[in-house]
């Protein structure tokens, strides 16, 4: 339960309904939680009630030295007035110092956006917030992302992928986002962003986040002025190394900018690019599109694009020249033969885990 070489505890996995504090079973968790010099602690994977926060939160009031919080899929099966009311306790006593926080797979929706607001609000020192899957809709972004400029919280890490926030959140998410300086990694991969709130997005962190290294936009749309947007990004960034375009539904006009992005770019380091299913079909493009990836020996170790609707002859000019720079290994299928495509992507390019 406890490793004493890094400091962290977990009660994670066993997939309990855990509805009090006192259960004889974790009677060694709450021995464990007495030492104050915890770094990390792990609830994911059971399923919790307020009266379990409730009796946690004397404990939790002393972990000053505590930095991840990992609370991912905890609470199964509670209904949408306990879930609140159990973050709104944690959170309520939480370290302000705590530098990472995974919330992710929680149905936390709007009320639950309203519960975390709380401590953000009050300028918390945190760097890392996974937030993916948990209903939160553009209210609930908008919720949290006020939140966050009100505190001044600079994240380094924000995932707040499968959220349904629209164009109306991710304009909000970006206002939150504009005022940070330190973004290095953003993931806002299937949020229904479908019309201009993808140009705001990029054009906001065109504008705040010159140290980016992750972008993960998955299953959105980028189109129109957010391909200018994303042409620049490519090329003031030096330092990004993960950029995950898949079905975005770039057009084949569109794919010649973004290629002669990627080759105006003097010192291209990307290492993982996803580039599924975004019409990538005339054959001089798709072909330049990989000579500029592999510019410079550059050594990717992911090329995601299938669905491109390659010929036989862009398919051979793939496979020999990966080949030749020895990546063979990073370029993917051409055609999908994953029934559960869409969650191989996830896996690929977008799951971060604080463990």
């Amino acid at each position: 339960m406890v490793d004493k070489a890094e400091e962290i505890l977990r009660i994670e996995g066993k997939q309990l309904k855990i509805d009090s504090y006192d259960e004889d079973f974790l009677v060694p968790f709450r021995k464990a939680i007495a030492n104050e010099g915890l770094v990390e602690l792990v609830l994911s994977g059971n399923s919790y009630s307020p009266a379990f926060f409730e009796g946690l939160a004397g404990d939790l009031a002393r972990l000053k030295s505590l930095k991840r919080l990992n609370i991912n899929d905890a609470f199964v099966g509670r209904d949408k007035e306990q879930v609140p009311r159990s973050l709104e306790t944690a959170f309520s006593v939480v370290s302000e110092t705590l530098a990472a926080i995974d919330l992710s797979n929680n149905a936390l929706g709007p009320h639950g956006a309203t519960a975390l607001a709380k401590y953000f609000i009050k300028g918390p020192k945190t760097r890392i917030l996974l937030i993916n899957n948990c209903g939160l809709g553009a209210g609930g972004v908008k919720i949290l992302g006020e939140a966050l400029v009100a505190g001044k919280v600079n994240l380094e890490v924000i995932s707040i992928g499968r959220n349904r926030m629209e164009d109306a959140g991710v304009k909000s998410l970006s206002e939150a986002l504009g005022t940070m300086t330190t973004l290095r990694d953003v993931r806002v991969y299937q949020n229904s962003i479908l019309g201009d709130g993808m140009t705001v997005l990029l054009q906001t962190l065109n504008g705040c986040a010159a140290n980016l290294e992750t972008l993960d936009v998955f299953d959105n749309y980028i189109k129109g002025a957010a391909v200018d947007e994303l042409c620049k990004l490519i090329q003031t960034h030096p330092k990004l190394h993960t950029l995950n375009v898949s079905d975005c539904n770039i057009k084949e006009e569109d794919n010649e900018k973004i290629v002669e992005a990627l080759e105006a770019t003097a010192d291209l380091k990307l290492t993982r690019i996803g580039y599924n299913y975004n019409e990538l079909c005339d054959s001089a493009v798709a072909k330049r599109f990989l000579e500029a990836i592999l510019r410079g020996g550059n050594k990717p170790v992911r090329i995601e694009v299938k669905g491109n609707d390659f010929n036989g002859a862009t398919k051979k000019h793939y496979r020999e020249l990966t080949k030749q720079r020895e990546v063979e290994e990073a370029l993917s299928r051409f055609e999908s033969d994953d029934e559960d495509e869409e969650e191989a992507v996830v896996r690929e390019f977008a799951e971060l885990s604080l463990n």
